[in-house]
């Protein structure tokens, strides 16, 4: 199984300013999350953010899945409204 390679937490030119970061693979999963539901203009309420978070925990694998099927989404036509 794949897994998501940790961000780096000294890259840049003020690695001090990364001092203490959460650089885990839920780290990562929850900034690819962000930038997913980010990019189809998603809003996030608290309780949102919390999945999130929930998600992130998850393998490569199913987090990756989630973020296709957002990214699918997007593609897709609006349902109709009901009359």
């Amino acid at each position: 199984m794949e897994t998501t390679p940790p961000l780096p937490a000294t890259s840049g030119p003020r690695p001090d300013i990364h001092a203490g970061q959460d650089t885990s693979t839920a780290h990562a999963h929850r900034l690819r999350l962000y930038d997913a539901l980010d990019r189809v203009c998603v809003p996030l309420a608290a309780a949102d953010v919390q999945a999130v978070f929930h998600l992130a925990e998850l393998d490569c694998v199913t987090v990756h899945a989630v973020i296709d099927w957002i990214n699918t989404a997007r593609t897709l036509p609006p349902p109709p409204r009901p009359k």
